[in-house]
């Protein structure tokens, strides 16, 4: 008897067990609800190793594309500034030509062509330095020594430095012209080395 009684109570709860796990529709589409809640919230944005290893690969790019970019600006506008000083020789042979003297401002060469700056043609001593028009060198000619003219152009931003480094100077122009034979040498580079290979004699 005890042995049938314990058959039919655990029948019973056999059968609450199972009415338990069946689910209303309702509850089905809630907890399907939940369950992609749940899955939206792990997938959205970045995780933390994701975002660090990402700015640390942009930090290298950067920095060694920086120096590249830094180098071939410089580099341009070293050209373009060789460009202008190179249209100066002839301006000045031509002014010789012309008068029969030897020119010593920069008003002398505007009678030729002028010679332009950032604020218009320039004007004053061939000594006294001028910023070159959309560039960042000063030029100023020095001459005529044994009939040699010296032209020589520096960046402003070197020479304007408090503690200059070893670089100072590192893209400058000289340039020389011999107003007797029309012999003339450009170089570019850093200014104490190139002071002394200019051969215009």
């Amino acid at each position: 008897m005890l042995k049938q009684r314990a058959v039919e109570v655990s029948t019973a709860l056999e059968g609450l067990g199972t009415r338990n796990q069946v689910h209303h529709p309702e509850q089905n589409i809630m907890l399907q609800q939940r369950k992609q809640l749940q899955t939206k919230r792990y997938t959205k944005g970045f995780s933390l190793p994701e975002v660090i290893i990402t700015a640390s690969i942009l930090g290298v790019l950067g920095s060694v594309a920086y120096p590249t970019y830094n180098n071939a600006n410089d580099s341009a506008k070293l050209a373009e500034a060789k460009a202008k000083i190179l249209s100066i020789p002839p301006i000045i042979g031509a002014y010789i030509d012309a008068t029969g003297e030897a020119p010593t401002t920069w008003d002398d060469l505007s009678t030729i062509a002028a010679v332009m700056t950032n604020d218009g043609p320039a004007t004053g001593d061939l000594t006294s330095p001028i910023t070159l028009p959309s560039s960042i060198y000063d030029l100023s000619i020095e001459g005529p020594a044994e009939s040699v003219y010296t032209l020589t152009a520096t960046r402003f931003i070197d020479r304007d430095e408090e503690e200059p480094n070893e670089e100072e100077y590192k893209f400058a122009i000289k340039s020389c012209f011999n107003i007797s034979s029309g012999a003339s040498e450009l170089k570019t580079g850093n200014l104490t080395d190139i002071e002394s290979e200019l051969n215009c004699g």
